[in-house]
């Protein structure tokens, strides 16, 4: 079970996750069409997204960020050397560390909500204190039970099982919409659809915990040798725990200088982000969900093929991110217009085009930030991600307020991108001076050249195919597919065949990718 991975097995298992992430990506856009109709765009929503931001973050950065990145490469090593006997005793240990400090943090939560609320939304009104008051004291529950989920999936990625980690979020996604058209069809307060959401968790759990001990996992005795994995753990979780979130918490600190613009702004960036997370978690999420304990063996058994890995992982994720970011900023306005249609006014409408188009410049370098981390990771060389983050969150922070300042919540999105941009070139870097990763810059040229041509080729293909779909489709028919679903089906419809374009004539173009060959 603790065997390297092939690459048609990480190509296999990347797909399993990316399939399941897409459902969840899906059912995230209905949960958000469905959040709207719910709350609208003003205080009440603004209130609900600064509270549920509270245990979101922390479930990025605590439990699926650092606590994934450090539990996971030890995990794999003590489930190699020792079987599961020790990794169930580490595994205990890590519960009763972990959430005693996550259930000290809910018991803050609950005496100071004020508080906390003044310190996330600083410029948020009365009013919008008021409203997220009872949220987070509800919601930040949430973050116990995903963290355990965590934990328990970091177990469950040692023995290469990722399904049921993947299959989690979706299941939640699901019982989240089923409260929201509860809530929606009866009229009920938003503290039912809190409830709703912690239930959804509670399931994720049961989950994860059935399958954990179906693997044949454990809660062990604590001794010596738990206690000396443990260690490691908590010296990694410390750097990881600024390293690995860099994208979280430059999207929290941009929610809190974001509560000082007009009511709304807060949502739009939101809005803007779970678009753009939409191939950010589908593929660079699920791609260094695989790569981070196959990275982990691959340390232990061959080192010097993290060369080739970088190049080639490099060149897939570009070949798999470009036409999704391209299809994104042409349909970044019809994306909100369809979200907000009949609860915002056409420049909110326009203003959040705009937000997504600009988070969008950045997408592939957030991609990349994602599995360069696993890397590091792996290497367990926290430090050196940490000193990186560092940088590009003061880089975030910096321009947030510049933007802020002169383009309101458009330069907030934009400070984001330049903040990804800076995070990869360091990372790339640091993986050259530190650890002697070279990244083959020239093949990488060649390919995107080579890559950039194939495209313009397939999208003018793609256009004039449009063109002519227009011309022989009656005009009756044209309207149909000029708004609304219709739209969406044939804008889709375009895109499908370009990207199997793509993939069909890739070769033509001498596109290679390691990932794609059979």
């Amino acid at each position: 079970m603790s065997q390297q991975l092939s690459k048609r097995s990480i190509v296999r298992k990347t797909i399993q996750v990316a399939i399941l992430t897409f459902f969840s990506r899906i059912l995230g856009v209905m949960r958000e069409f469905l959040m709207v109709r719910y709350f609208g765009v003003g205080a009440v929503s603004d209130a609900f997204i600064a509270a549920f931001r509270i245990p979101n973050f922390f479930r990025h950065v605590f439990a699926e960020g650092a606590l994934s990145a450090s539990f996971v490469p030890v995990i794999v090593k003590t489930v190699k050397e020792n079987n599961k006997r020790e990794a169930s005793g580490l595994m205990t240990l890590s519960f009763l560390f972990f959430e005693g400090i996550i259930l000290l943090m809910y018991g803050f939560v609950l005496l100071k909500a004020d508080w906390v609320i003044n310190v996330v939304a600083p410029g948020f009104s009365a009013e919008q204190i008021g409203y997220a008051i009872p949220f987070v004291q509800i919601l930040f529950s949430f973050l116990l039970f995903i963290s355990s989920c965590a934990l328990l999936g970091g177990a469950l990625h040692s023995v290469n099982h990722f399904f049921i980690p993947a299959l989690g979020t979706p299941l939640w996604n699901v019982i989240f919409i089923g409260t929201l058209l509860l809530c929606l069809g009866y009229q009920l307060p938003a503290t039912y659809l809190c409830g709703g959401i912690i239930f959804g968790a509670f399931v994720q759990f049961l989950l994860h915990l059935f399958m954990y001990f179906k693997q044949g996992f454990t809660f062990g005795v604590i001794d010596p040798a738990a206690k000396a994995a443990f260690k490691t753990v908590l010296t990694k979780f410390l750097p990881c725990l600024f390293g690995v979130s860099i994208f979280e918490l430059n999207m929290f600190i941009s929610g809190s200088i974001a509560s000082y613009l007009p009511k709304g702004s807060v949502s739009l960036l939101y809005y803007g982000s779970r678009f753009m997370n939409i191939p950010l978690g589908m593929f660079a999420v699920a791609l260094s969900s695989v790569l981070l304990p196959h990275f982990s063996r691959l340390v232990l058994y061959a080192p010097r093929r993290l060369h080739f890995y970088l190049l080639e992982v490099t060149k897939l994720v570009t070949w798999v991110i470009i036409p999704a970011t391209i299809f994104l900023i042409i349909t970044a306005e019809p994306l909100f217009e369809f979200l907000l249609n009949g609860k915002a006014t056409p420049d909110q409408i326009h203003q959040g085009g705009m937000i997504l188009i600009l988070y969008l410049v950045g997408l592939l370098f957030l991609c990349l930030n994602k599995v360069l981390l696993s890397m590091f990771y792996a290497l367990k060389d926290t430090w050196s991600a940490t000193k990186a983050a560092a940088l590009c969150a003061s880089i975030n922070i910096l321009c947030d307020l510049v933007g802020m300042y002169y383009w309101g919540a458009d330069g907030i999105a934009a400070a984001n991108s330049i903040s990804a941009i800076a995070m990869s070139i360091t990372l790339f870097s640091l993986l050259k001076v530190k650890h002697h990763v070279n990244f083959h810059l020239k093949p990488y040229a060649l390919f995107l050249m080579r890559y950039v041509a194939q495209i313009l080729l397939c999208a003018l293909g793609a256009y004039v195919l449009a063109y002519l779909a227009c011309k022989v489709l009656p005009i009756a028919a044209q309207g149909m597919f000029a708004a609304g679903i219709g739209y969406w089906v044939y804008t889709i419809s375009i895109a499908a065949g370009a990207i199997g374009l793509l993939f069909v004539t890739r070769r033509l173009f001498g596109v290679n990718v390691y990932f794609l060959k059979r």
